[in-house]
């Protein structure tokens, strides 16, 4: 009897666990949630929440709100990228009951502090990545190079090069579906050279440091 209740309750935990959620799915060109068709998602996602920002100059020139599945590692995420004049944060939020929805997600605060990374800065409509002899000064915890290619079907390729924060870097390749659309995503991380500034700014200090050693 004992056996057969252990059975149960073991079957019972495995159908919970493998139950998929049902999730929202919306996408609009704001930074308030939108509500639209309920969706099925795979058996390891959740209903998530992505919020994100693009600036040029400093001044916002497009929101972009979504809803629908996603991977519970996406959770609380945030961080932010730069090319040139231009700079793009992004949030997310997640909730796990069915129909559900996720906090609206805090975009990352910034800073034009430069913290001494320098990386190469390009943006193309190409499907491989683009290359580029102009370099930016990376500020903030934007302390990685990236390079990035997003690809979906019906729509032209894009490749950027620049800054970015670890936390986009966490992906090497993402896939999915939205509505009607496919998309993949193929991103590479590196860790920047030493700007002009920081290098002059670490020979200085080096340089008084050895002056005080020989007086």
């Amino acid at each position: 009897m004992i056996f057969c209740l252990l059975s149960l309750s073991v079957i019972l935990t495995l159908a919970t666990t493998s139950h998929s959620l049902t999730c929202i799915e919306c996408m609009d060109a704001s930074d308030v949630p939108c509500t639209g068709p309920v969706k099925s998602c795979l058996p390891d996602e959740v209903c998530l929440s992505r919020y994100t920002l693009t600036s040029i100059a400093g001044v916002p020139i497009s929101k972009l709100f979504i809803r629908g599945c996603g991977n519970r590692s996406q959770c609380s995420e945030s961080g932010s990228a730069s090319i040139p004049h231009a700079n793009v944060l992004t949030a997310s939020s997640c909730c796990f009951t069915n129909g559900c929805t996720p906090p609206r997600p805090t975009l990352p605060s910034t800073t034009s502090e430069k913290n001494g990374v320098m990386c190469k800065a390009c943006q193309t409509i190409e499907e491989s990545p683009c290359d580029s002899d102009t370099y930016i000064d990376c500020t903030g915890l934007e302390t990685k190079c990236i390079s990035q290619v997003t690809k979906t079907v019906g729509l032209p390729s894009s490749a950027m090069r620049g800054c970015a924060t670890p936390s986009l870097c966490k992906i090497p390749h993402e896939e999915g579906t939205f509505g009607p659309l496919k998309f993949s995503s193929h991103t590479v991380c590196t860790d920047g050279g030493a700007s002009l500034h920081y290098c002059l700014s670490l020979l200085a200090v080096t340089f008084l440091c050895l002056f005080k050693v020989m007086i």
